[in-house]
């Protein structure tokens, strides 16, 4: 309410100076004083003169703001300040009204652009009741719409207590169905005493409800609620109508376009089942994923696909496919004909059958069947297939009730007709597959045999080859064996008898100073003194040689090692180092080429029960395939890195479930890479095939990796990996037990599998594990 301080007005410069020079015209004994008697304008004196004096009221729209004090003039000034008063009130009445105006333009433009900002539904009736929270005085408030039926109300946004104490409210019923059928806004002062109140409503004080309207048409509307009797104005009234215009125009443009987007969204999902299931020629597939697109398409608890089996006199109906939710229990199985009575006579008829409430509908067929499924609703459509064959589609709801639409009809229709023609292509498929069976089965019978046999050529290749190459390094190493025997045990007794030849001739030289001539010149034609001196260092040269030949011999019997036909116990780093040493000519540097650094990074491994020569073969493999990626690369330091590394307890990256401590050496893993130039994505995805190489005609058989595959994951029950990137380098990453059995690694299936899902499987993540 706009309000007039009489000492602010008579304060102002224009006031003042008007007010005294009236008084000072009228009478300068008049004064001015407020309610509570303070002297604004005038003598501020208390004597019995003034008190005798009249009192003239100073009002403003009927309030008294003070008081005109004298005998001659009072009355003139008081009309002349409450003439001034008025029209301070006046123009802060038009300031007010117009601020208001302002304010209520200003609110307007602001809920509407946070309303028109979002389309969602949910997020536009949320965010009205915000509005109205933070707006109104209200303990509690509700946003209600009329469901598809139109005759009731539901609340879908609110805050705090529910104003009718229920989500749902009959149109025309109690105070706020009551006010919303009107469509016009009302104030309740005092709830107990209106007649429409209900016992079970709750308890409310005031209670204010507009409606929201579009188009003269009611759409919901929004109620509110305050424990306190007396709480609302016509000016809430005013500013909640106004908001529920706002409101109801943003509602209707979020429900129209929440409809838009369902009908897109049903209309892509049609799309896509159609696809879907006219494009695949698996009759399982089909149905599962009929069901299944239905039920999102639709919006309901379950759908179901049912055969029917056996003639027309008798038979049973089968349901194949399903979907439903997770509280609701299957439906799958066979049910007798006499169970659902008339079902086949009007799918026979191709009918919909359509029923928005079961417990309504007494002739609906199959009805005691839905009702034992637990629906409430349905609907289903027949489908015949080019053979003959009978099947339904059912669609139904349990709890919630809503009347099917014809546009849904329509959907399910035309996802029906699109269901029976991919039935029959499924079927027709499924026909010319089984007359195509047989000659398939025997085709992978021979491709089998052929692979197999192919996989045997090269297994007998590989293991002739090695077996002709340890026989040929057996026999050398066993020719050289014996001379190199019988130099390396005659070199200890001819420095022994150098020695003793020298010290006799010392001793003659102690003993006969002066020797005859000739033994002089003898002495110095031989340069007796440089004899004694090299001789020892020729025979120490000689030991070193030989030594050195039978360590060479020695390592060519470990590579071979035919006589170990049965896995031992061997250290693996001996494997490594000779293998080494049967490349070192392929490793020192040639036409003006640099060699080829190794670089040895061991840990300390157990001895490993393995096949020795076969591992060793491995090792030969994989170096040699590195020599050659080295040979021809431009690249100034060539180097070969070769890690070991024991792996404890299930820290193993293959590990299995065994039980066993962190300290058990389970595994070792050899990792073998090289800063060539790496390999190509296809290439690696061959790399194990037999008979894939890319080396030149006559230079590889294509057999070396494959062979070291089949050594690695089905002798020994390990694994082989590769990672290479082109310009990266190849690094090759073996991993095998301790002892036979004691891991379990996946790579054991990779045999039973094509080359390329063998090689499909990424190594990183182990490799990360054993450079951790």
């Amino acid at each position: 309410m706009t309000r007039i301080n009489l000492k602010r007005l008579c304060a102002k410069k224009e006031t003042q100076s008007l007010i005294k020079e009236i008084v000072g015209e009228i009478d300068p004994t008049v004064s001015i004083r407020d309610r509570e008697g303070r002297c604004l304008v005038g003598n501020d004196r208390d004597d019995d003169r003034e008190t005798e004096a009249k009192k003239y009221p100073i009002e403003v729209a009927g309030e008294t703001l003070g008081w005109a004090i004298g005998d001659r003039g009072g009355a003139t000034l008081a009309k002349l300040v409450s003439h001034l008063a008025q029209k301070e009130f006046e123009k802060k009445t038009l300031a007010n009204e117009a601020l208001d105006k302002y304010r209520e333009i200003t609110l307007l433009y602001d809920l509407s652009q946070k309303l028109t900002a979002s389309l969602e539904f949910n997020e536009v009736a949320k965010l009205v009741m915000d509005e109205v929270q933070r707006m109104m005085q209200a303990s509690g408030g509700c946003l209600m719409l009329l469901d598809r039926t139109g005759a009731t109300l539901e609340t879908v946004a609110g805050f705090g207590e529910d104003p009718q104490g229920s989500t749902r409210v009959q149109l025309g019923r109690g105070i706020v169905g009551g006010a919303i059928a009107s469509s016009g806004g009302e104030i309740v002062n005092d709830v107990s005493r209106d007649p429409r109140h209900d016992d079970t409503d709750p308890e409310r004080g005031s209670l204010l409800c507009v409606p929201l309207k579009t188009k003269d048409r009611a759409i919901g509307g929004i109620a509110i609620a305050c424990e306190q009797t007396e709480t609302y104005k016509a000016a809430d009234l005013k500013r909640l109508t106004m908001l529920a215009s706002q409101a109801a125009t943003a509602i209707e443009n979020a429900i129209l376009h929440e409809q838009k987007l369902e009908e897109s969204r049903r209309e892509a999902l049609l799309f896509r089942l159609s696809s879907q299931i006219r494009y695949s020629l698996n009759l399982d597939w089909i149905l599962e994923t009929a069901v299944g697109e239905i039920r999102t398409l639709l919006d309901v608890d379950r759908c179901w696909f049912m055969w029917y089996r056996g003639d027309f006199e008798s038979g049973d109906w089968e349901i194949v496919k399903e979907s439903r939710d997770r509280q609701l229990a299957s439906v799958l199985g066979s049910y007798r004909a006499e169970q659902i009575q008339g079902w086949l006579s009007s799918c026979d008829r191709e009918a919909v059958i359509r029923a928005d409430d079961l417990d309504r509908c007494a002739d609906v067929p199959g009805r005691q069947l839905f009702q034992d499924c637990g629906l409430s609703e349905i609907v289903a459509l027949p489908i015949r297939t080019r053979s003959g064959e009978m099947g339904v589609v059912v669609c139904g709801n349990t709890s919630k009730r809503r009347p099917w639409s014809d546009r849904e009809v329509e959907l399910l229709a035309a996802v029906a007709n699109q269901l029976a023609i991919a039935v029959d292509q499924a079927q027709m498929y499924a026909e010319a597959a089984n007359s195509a069976k047989a000659a398939q089965a025997q085709a992978e019978k021979l491709q089998a045999i052929l692979s197999e046999l192919q996989e045997t050529q090269a297994q007998l290749i590989q293991s002739e080859k090695m077996s002709s190459l340890g026989q040929l390094i057996a026999g050398v190493a066993h020719e050289i064996n014996n001379p190199v025997n019988f130099i390396y045990g005659n070199l200890s007794h001819a420095s022994q008898y150098s020695q003793d030849l020298i010290g006799l001739i010392e001793c003659y030289q102690k003993h006969y100073p002066d020797p005859h001539p000739e033994v002089q010149a003898e002495i110095e034609a031989v340069d007796l003194d440089f004899l004694v001196e090299d001789l020892p260092k020729i025979i120490a040269s000689m030991q070193v040689g030989a030594e050195r030949i039978r360590q060479i011999v020695l390592t060519l019997r470990n590579f071979s090692r035919l006589d170990e036909a049965q896995m031992k116990a061997v250290n693996l780093h001996e494997g490594i180092e000779s293998t080494l040493l049967i490349l070192h000519n392929r490793l020192k540097g040639k036409n003006g080429r640099p060699g080829i650094e190794i670089v040895k990074n061991f840990d300390s491994l157990p001895n490993v029960e393995c096949y020795a020569s076969q591992m060793n073969q491995v090792f030969m493999n994989i170096l040699s395939n590195a020599i050659d990626a080295l040979e021809y690369h431009p690249q100034e330091l060539r180097k070969i890195s070769i890690t070991t590394q024991s792996i404890r307890g299930s820290r193993s990256p293959l590990a299995g479930d065994r039980p066993g401590s962190f300290d058990e050496v389970r595994s070792v893993a050899i990792r073998i890479a090289d800063n060539g130039p790496g390999m190509s994505p296809e290439v690696k995805n061959r790399l194990f095939d037999p008979f894939f190489t890319t080396k030149p005609v006559g230079k590889g058989t294509g057999l070396g990796l494959s062979i070291g595959y089949q050594i690695v994951v089905e002798k020994h029950g390990g694994t082989i990996q590769c990672v290479s990137q082109p310009g990266e380098g190849t690094e090759f990453w073996i991993e095998i037990p301790v002892k036979p059995g004691i891991v379990q690694p996946k790579s054991i299936q990779w045999h039973a599998e094509t080359s390329r899902e063998k090689k499909s499987i990424k190594p990183r993540a182990k490799l990360q594990q054993f450079m951790a």
